[in-house]
């Protein structure tokens, strides 16, 4: 009796644990679009969401359609438009999103979601910044600008990558903090796909940053154009770093 007693206090305790560590410490949903340039990183992208939901212990959707993103974001802390923008979206659709923002929660922005065939000036202003061109896939050197912030704790002060360098135009600089800076001396800037060079951003290019916005987080990177970066810890970490960030205004809230 009595080792059936300690066997049952063993398993109630075991069990109890076990409830405990399964709770999520928030919830992320992901919002990919097909298109021309960067189909074959969807693939990838989402088996490194899941496997990085596991790791941090966060619950994660992903969906493709416009109309489940309506329907499903309210009940998420985060929302991630990973090479996706507001094309696709109706007007109510983007409301929801203007309420998921304005209720304290957190924006993730990756990518070409700075590069919009319609202009949206919220949207614009949530990203931080638009997409105007990039030269040729290049290696280029970053520099980390806030090694405290949590996208960039883990990279060195100077970071080596290879990308797709874009340059901006609207880019809200008195509103956006920058996390990394590519180096134009580093790169071709001016080496498009054509014969017309292209003129870069000079000194200044920022290519990660945040913002505080209408009551909520917007973080914002434009690497990630390759299907291999999503097999690189190193960006994986940086992704989680940014979407941990968007998600304390949401928990904050509870």
């Amino acid at each position: 009796m009595k080792t059936r007693f300690l066997q049952l206090t063993c398993f109630i305790i075991l069990t109890s644990h076990q409830m405990t560590y399964a709770q999520d410490q928030f919830k992320v949903l992901l919002f990919t679009v097909q298109d021309t340039w960067h189909y074959e990183c969807i693939p990838k992208a989402v088996d490194a969401f899941h496997k990085m939901s596991v790791e941090h212990q966060f619950k994660f959707d992903w969906t493709q359609s416009a109309e489940d993103l309506a329907k499903k974001l309210p009940s998420y802390d985060v929302v991630v438009f990973l090479n996706a923008n507001t094309d696709n979206l109706s007007n109510e659709q983007l409301n929801v999103l203007k309420a998921h923002v304005h209720n304290g929660k957190g924006f993730v922005g990756v990518h070409s979601t700075s590069d919009s065939d319609v202009r949206n000036p919220w949207f614009d202003n949530l990203v931080g910044g638009v997409f105007k061109d990039h030269p040729k896939f290049q290696s280029a050197v970053l520099t980390n600008h806030d090694s405290n912030f949590p996208s960039n704790m883990h990279l060195p002060e100077k970071w080596l990558w290879s990308e797709e360098w874009y340059n901006f135009k609207l880019l809200k600089s008195d509103k956006i903090t920058v996390l990394l800076s590519v180096d134009e001396n580093t790169y071709d800037y001016q080496k498009g796909y054509d014969e017309i060079p292209l003129e870069g951003m000079g000194d200044h290019h920022p290519i990660a940053w945040y913002q505080l916005f209408e009551g909520g987080r917007s973080f914002y990177t434009t690497l990630g154009h390759k299907p291999e970066a999503f097999q690189k810890q190193n960006y994986i970490d940086h992704l989680y770093g940014g979407i941990y960030w968007a998600a304390q205004g949401a928990l904050k809230q509870k």
